[in-house]
C-alpha cells in the first residue's frame, strides 16, 4: 500500500520516520524536483547491521529538521513494501524515477522485473521512469526501458526513420502509424551505472530494418555509418 508523506511539520515528519521504523525492509521515493523522484531503502545503511541503503535520507531517530537539513523533511516522500508499486505509482502519475546509486548497489541490489524477451537488443517499450542501467537480458531493470522517453524521443524527431526516412504511416496507412523503433545511442552494454536518459540525445528513431543493420553482427554502429552504406 502506498503512503505519501508531505508536509514541513513535525507530525509529517514523525509520522513518516514511524513507517521507517516499522518497515525496514521498505522503499521510500523523495521528491527532489517537481514530478522527480529518487527511490531508497526505507533503512539509512547506519542502521542496518549488513550496511544496506544510504545515508541520504538520515535515520528514522533523527529529530524534526535534523535530518540534511531538512531536505527530507520537507520533501514529499512516497513509501511502501513494494518496490513495483512504487514504479507502477510513478509512472501512472508521469513521474521520473532514479534508484539511489548508493542503495542499489551490486551488494543489495533492487528488485528485477520481469519482461517478455525483446527482438532487438536496443528496442523496448517498458513503461518506468527516465532511467536505464546496465546489461539489458530477459529480466532487466525497470527503468531500463521508458515508454515516456520513447515518446519524447518521437515527439521531437518524428515517427520517420533518420537513417532511410521511412514512415510507417505514409507507406501502410493508418493502421501502422505512429510506428517505428527507438535506437539508444549509447549501446546498454557500454554502461556500468545507471544514468539519466535525455530522450532528445541519447535516443532516435530507426524502422527495423536500418536498427537491425544498426546491430548487425552484435555491432552497435552510428547512424551516419549507416546512412553512409544506403548510399552506395
Amino acid at each position: 500500500m502506498i503512503r505519501i508523506f508531505h508536509g514541513t511539520d513535525a507530525k509529517t515528519h514523525q509520522e513518516f520516520q514511524a513507517w521507517r521504523q516499522a518497515h525496514v525492509d521498505g522503499y521510500h521515493m523523495t521528491e527532489n524536483a517537481k514530478g522527480r523522484f529518487t527511490i531508497h531503502y526505507a533503512q539509512d545503511k547506519r542502521e542496518n547491521a549488513s550496511g544496506r541503503g544510504c545515508m541520504h535520507q538520515g535515520c528514522s531517530f533523527q529529530k524534526y529538521l535534523a535530518d540534511k537539513n531538512g531536505c527530507y523533511t520537507k520533501a514529499r516522500k512516497v513509501c511502501s513494501v513494494n518496490f513495483h508499486e512504487l514504479i507502477e505509482w510513478a509512472t501512472e502519475q508521469g513521474f521520473t524515477v532514479k534508484n539511489c546509486s548508493h542503495c542499489d548497489s551490486k551488494r543489495f541490489p533492487f528488485p528485477l522485473l520481469l519482461v517478455q524477451p525483446f527482438r532487438l537488443p536496443e528496442e523496448e517499450a517498458i513503461m518506468g521512469a527516465l532511467f536505464e542501467g546496465s546489461v539489458c537480458q530477459v529480466k532487466i531493470n525497470a527503468y531500463e526501458r521508458n515508454a515516456i522517453a520513447r515518446e519524447r524521443c518521437i515527439a521531437h524527431y518524428g515517427s520517420s526513420c533518420v537513417v532511410c526516412g521511412l514512415n510507417f504511416g505514409a507507406v501502410y496507412g493508418t493502421l501502422a502509424e505512429g510506428f517505428i523503433h527507438v535506437h539508444h545511442v549509447t549501446p546498454l552494454s557500454a554502461i556500468d551505472d545507471e544514468y539519466e536518459v535525455d530522450p532528445i540525445s541519447d535516443l532516435r528513431p530507426v524502422c527495423p530494418n536500418c536498427h537491425a543493420v544498426i546491430h548487425l553482427d552484435g555491432k552497435c554502429r552510428r547512424i551516419e555509418e549507416v546512412k553512409r552504406l544506403l548510399k552506395r
